[in-house]
């Protein structure tokens, strides 16, 4: 014996009870039916529009992030007072010395270091002096050029923490004042393979320099990204090593049986007559 289909069954049973019904219940039944099939229409229509509006909220979100991790510069880099546009501090003659000749044409003299680098802190004990002299005579301008190229060469991140203390000092208290702490720097520099300075040690040092308070501006790494925009800027311009010394665009080194090293003060002072 075949079993009539479930279906079947049921389109029979409510057939019979829709007919059993008057005519005026009939179509107050119809009625309900259509209602409910509207509003069951109105809430599927309303939860897809919800579910493609997150569904566009999701995508705007997801390009306004793109465009950041793009472009991380327009949204992250604090750039420091009295810094130029090259990511340097640039001293000139009149910053040093009030009698220098308003027509003089210093030669223009670029350092890129790093404080944790040995071979610039030699370079600073060497020719430090120099350079100076030659600052204050008006014949030259030097810029320092920052950049945090042993980022694994202590245990604690020094070389990017040192940078960025002395680029608070700049923001906070001027090129004299960098320079100033540059120096302190280069004199007490840690040997490389362990912790550096301490953040409070930088923090004196800031003060000796003449800046005031600087805590916050250490602590919060504050200018750590544009020291990451002044790493690759060195490095665009064919900064490869530290320290680099360019006299009017130019590098200078000292070699010795073929093998080239930093230069001392007679190689400066021989180029700068050849540059005059």
């Amino acid at each position: 014996m075949i079993r009539p289909i479930r279906c079947c069954v049921f389109y029979a049973t409510a057939r019979e009870l829709f007919m059993g019904v008057g005519a005026g219940q009939r179509q107050e039944l119809a009625d309900s039916i259509r209602q409910k099939h509207r509003k069951d229409t109105q809430r599927q229509r309303m939860v897809l529009s919800i579910f493609v509006t997150i569904g566009v909220l999701m995508s705007a979100a997801s390009l306004i992030w793109i465009q950041l991790r793009a472009n991380p510069s327009d949204a992250t880099v604090a750039s420091p007072q009295n810094a130029t546009e090259d990511y340097g501090f640039a001293i000139t003659p009149d910053l040093v010395s009030d009698s220098v000749n308003a027509d003089a044409n210093p030669t223009e003299i670029k350092i890129y270091e790093d404080f944790l680098c040995p071979t610039c802190s030699v370079f600073h004990e060497e020719s430090g002096d120099f350079l100076n002299e030659q600052l204050a005579a008006g014949n030259i301008s030097l810029t320092y050029h920052p950049i945090a190229f042993l980022v694994n060469a202590s245990t604690d991140e020094y070389s990017q923490r040192a940078s960025n203390a002395a680029v608070c000092v700049a923001d906070q208290a001027g090129v004299l004042a960098y320079a100033s702490m540059h120096s302190l720097l280069m004199e007490n520099q840690p040997a490389q393979g362990g912790e550096g300075l301490s953040d409070q040690e930088l923090i004196t040092f800031a003060e000796q320099a003449g800046a005031g308070d600087i805590s916050e501006c250490v602590a919060n790494r504050t200018f750590g990204p544009w020291l990451e925009e002044a790493l690759k800027e060195a490095k665009r311009v064919d900064v490869s090593a530290t320290p680099t010394i360019r006299i009017d665009g130019v590098n200078v080194v000292k070699t010795i049986d073929g093998k080239e090293s930093i230069p001392g003060p007679a190689e400066l002072e021989y180029v700068l007559k050849e540059n005059q």
